[in-house]
């Protein structure tokens, strides 16, 4: 599923899109990491 939204967005605005999805990637393994960290 993520492949072919990745697929469509290359199509529609392909650096953006990948940069911004790959930050938001990162952002959500470091909250992640956060919040098991504080238990």
């Amino acid at each position: 599923m993520v492949n072919t939204i990745l697929k469509e967005a290359d199509l529609f605005c392909p650096n953006s899109v990948r940069i911004n999805f790959t930050i938001y990637q990162m952002n959500k393994i470091r909250r992640r990491s956060f919040i098991s960290s504080k238990n």
